[in-house]
Formats: structure tokens, C-alpha cells, sequence
């Protein structure tokens, strides 16, 4: 399953959907995760807050079954689950290795029915 992260550093959630120029994505199952690659977004227009189209950037990412992000407005949100990312929202900054962990022990034991969803998500 591919889980696809909004980091501006590669090692924490901390990104707006919106504003992601580049969104980690990981393979992950219930032994062991990797990180398979880094998709780079071209912002609409640098001179403003550095947006990025929103529906092109959840088609990209359209084979990840979670996205997780910091902040994600209720257009984009639509637009992820239109194509079937399942969204997640830290509160504060998160470490993607410990999102990954805990994902990897979740995947191993008995994860919740979304969770199972996603898990059966082929692109």
C-alpha cells in the first residue's frame, strides 16, 4: 500500500496540501515500509503563497491509499477523496517514521474497517 505524506524536510508532516511542492511516498505493509519516491509539484504562481493545483496534485497521487497532511481546505479535501486517498490531518508535526511504525503495527493487528478499505486500494 502506498501512503503518501506533505513534508517541506522529509522527516515530518508538516505541510498544507495546498502548498506541498514535493509529497513523500512510501510503500508500506504489516513487515516493513520503504520510501519508494518523491513527487514534485509546480507551483501555480511562486510570487503568491506557492499553491499548487490542487485536483492535478490528488490525480497524481491518485494510487496512494492515505494522504497524511497538516492543514488541507475543504475543496482539496473533496478533491482527495474524489480520488479515493483517504485523508489524514496531524494537529501538530508529526515524524513520518513514527507515523510509519505505528501504521506497520496497526497493518499487523486488527486495523479499523477504513483502514482495511484502503488496504484493498489498487490503483
Amino acid at each position: 500500500m502506498k501512503i503518501a505524506f506533505c513534508t517541506t524536510d522529509m522527516k515530518t508532516v508538516n505541510q498544507h496540501f495546498g502548498r506541498a511542492d514535493k509529497v513523500a511516498i512510501f510503500d508500506i505493509d504489516d513487515k516493513e515500509y520503504s520510501l519508494a519516491e518523491v513527487r514534485e509539484f509546480i507551483p501555480i504562481d511562486p510570487e503568491k503563497d506557492h499553491k499548487v493545483d490542487t485536483e492535478t496534485k490528488a490525480q497524481a497521487l491518485k494510487d496512494c491509499a492515505i494522504l497524511y497532511v497538516a492543514e488541507i481546505g475543504g475543496p482539496a479535501a473533496a478533491h482527495v477523496i474524489k480520488n479515493k486517498i483517504h485523508p489524514v490531518k496531524v494537529t501538530d508535526p508529526v515524524e513520518i517514521e513514527d507515523v510509519l511504525n505505528n501504521l506497520k503495527e496497526t497493518l499487523a493487528g486488527s486495523p479499523a474497517p477504513w483502514l482495511k478499505k484502503a488496504m484493498l486500494k489498487t490503483s
